[in-house]
């Protein structure tokens, strides 16, 4: 049963989004996904309730259009291709406020490990893509 799995809170934008054009606004999702999200997401649902929070959570027409998108991306991907397990569709839920995750995978974030970073290394910072 989904309820029993732990939450993995994903970011959209970097994370299952792309992101290269940058922001365009809580509706407009332009980039594909990034390469391999398809094929991860499938073993990571076995083991995980798959909840996408982001920036744009706050708005219900954008929470729509991740969906629309994530349906969208995932026809092009089979088209190109991809190869699932099963014709069922993935299941994700969407979050309008942060969930209490067991783990958080987000392009902009550090771990903390109980050493406070200092603040150059802070300033210093880049997510994966730049």
């Amino acid at each position: 049963m989904n309820e029993n799995k732990p939450i993995l809170c994903l970011d959209f934008d970097g994370v299952i989004h792309s992101y290269s054009s940058g922001w365009q606004g809580d509706t407009v999702i332009p980039d594909p996904v990034v390469p391999g999200f398809f094929e991860w997401a499938e073993q990571a649902a076995k083991a995980f309730r798959l909840v996408i929070y982001s920036s744009r959570s706050k708005n219900p027409d954008a929470i729509t259009a991740m969906q629309f998108y994530l349906a969208e991306q995932r026809k092009v991907w089979r088209d190109a291709g991809g190869k699932t397990e099963t014709d069922a569709p993935l299941s994700f839920e969407f979050a309008s406020e942060k969930p209490a995750a067991f783990l958080t995978i987000d392009d902009r974030a550090i771990t903390f490990d109980g050493t406070w970073p200092s603040v150059s290394a802070l300033r210093a910072f880049r997510p994966w893509n730049k």
